[in-house]
């Protein structure tokens, strides 16, 4: 039944190569359209089992209470060359810069709350901020050593703001008011001599989604590049290079096609895919153009070469594909999601890469030796 399959496949790619390539890129051109729809999930909570009492208990403070996602701004000293610069974090400059802070921070969609512990300087002044840096010492001193401890670090070098948002897991929601945040902290009136710096769990999911994607396109380029060098080594011809490597990154393509459409969403474990399936991927197109190499060596016809890579390597290759397969979706019963993701994705990137090598390379070989060799000896 298999070698049936494989010979059909590989008649038709030799009969009709132009349309199988015409095929493929319509899928492919599909699939680039459903990959647009990938969701990026840097949500911690996200990444463990929903069913576990602790992640349902989140959830349910998060309906009743309002956000549990803390972005803490942090209000420290840097060296500054200005004159007037802030030399002490109890500056009346840096108090006055925290109201308005608060005040401006206050109006986002998606910030539930604003408070700081250095509120209480301002509640004991009457909700003012104080005139002179002595009142402020003045004011510190009258608090007990718990209250004294969260208001400044010892070294009176930093303060912070809590911001609770509710964006929870919504990537997109949480990149919007990260972005608020940052717009509004860049063109609040800092004082000389202090700088703010964004952390807490959300500033680190926005930083974890920028190092993701970031990741997924290098990571990408970089095994490209590899394992283009390795098939030029081996191969020694530019076209025979990049042959093997194009049916591979369209079963990227697919596969990212298949995660926009599954809804399977691009996190920690599934950002290096791409590098991945590139690595595991090429084996097949090697394995195909070798054989077929081998044939036409031996004066075989173009046809019968086709049909006797593609028969003999497509089984190895479909037994080797079935194992790997069933060994990746194994994962699909960790405990973990993002686990049980990366099964599925490699899954189904090793099958996309089986199905493209044995359509796609045999038409391009059949191109190349009947249409493109032909037109560069002419023109020599």
């Amino acid at each position: 039944m298999l070698e049936k399959i494989l010979k059909k496949t590989a008649n038709f790619s030799e009969k009709k190569p132009f349309v199988m390539v015409a095929i493929v890129l319509i899928i492919t051109i599909f699939a680039g359209l459903a990959a647009t729809n990938i969701k990026t999930q840097t949500a911690f909570e996200k990444m463990l089992p929903q069913d576990s009492p602790v992640i349902k208990t989140l959830y349910e403070v998060r309906d009743n209470f309002g956000g549990t996602d803390v972005i803490t701004i942090c209000i420290k000293l840097k060296p500054s060359d200005s004159p007037d610069k802030v030399e002490d974090i109890r500056d009346p400059r840096v108090l006055s810069y925290v109201k308005f802070l608060e005040e401006n921070l206050n109006g986002i969609d998606g910030i539930t709350k604003i408070s700081s512990p250095v509120d209480i300087i301002f509640q004991k002044n009457n909700g003012k901020v104080p005139n002179d840096i002595d009142t402020v010492k003045e004011i510190y001193n009258s608090l007990n050593d718990e209250e004294k401890s969260e208001v400044f670090n010892p070294e009176y070098t930093m303060l912070i703001i809590n911001a609770y948002t509710d964006a929870g897991g919504d990537q997109n929601k949480l990149l919007r008011v990260m972005d608020d945040v940052h717009e509004r902290i860049k063109d609040s009136p800092t004082p000389p001599g202090v700088e703010v710096v964004c952390t807490g769990t959300p500033p680190m999911r926005e930083l974890l989604y920028k190092l993701m994607t970031e990741s997924q396109s290098f990571t990408t380029i970089i095994g490209g590049i590899g394992v283009l060098l390795i098939l030029f080594l081996y191969f020694r011809k530019p076209l025979s290079t990049i042959m093997p490597l194009i049916p591979v990154l369209i079963a990227v393509i697919w596969t990212g096609g298949a995660m926009g459409i599954i809804g399977i969403p691009l996190d920690m474990a599934t950002a290096g895919i791409g590098s991945l399936l590139l690595g595991m991927g090429i084996d097949y197109g090697i394995h195909l153009m070798h054989r077929y190499n081998e044939e036409r060596k031996n004066n075989v016809p173009i046809d019968k070469a086709i049909e006797t890579a593609v028969v003999s390597t497509g089984t190895a290759v479909f037994a080797t594909t079935a194992t790997t397969v069933v060994g990746f979706l194994a994962l699909v019963f960790a405990p973990l999601p993002m686990m049980a993701n990366l099964g599925k994705v490699c899954a189904l990137g090793i099958f996309f890469c089986m199905i493209s090598v044995i359509a796609l390379l045999p038409a391009m070989l059949i191109i190349e030796e009947r249409y493109i060799i032909p037109f560069f000896k002419k023109t020599k």
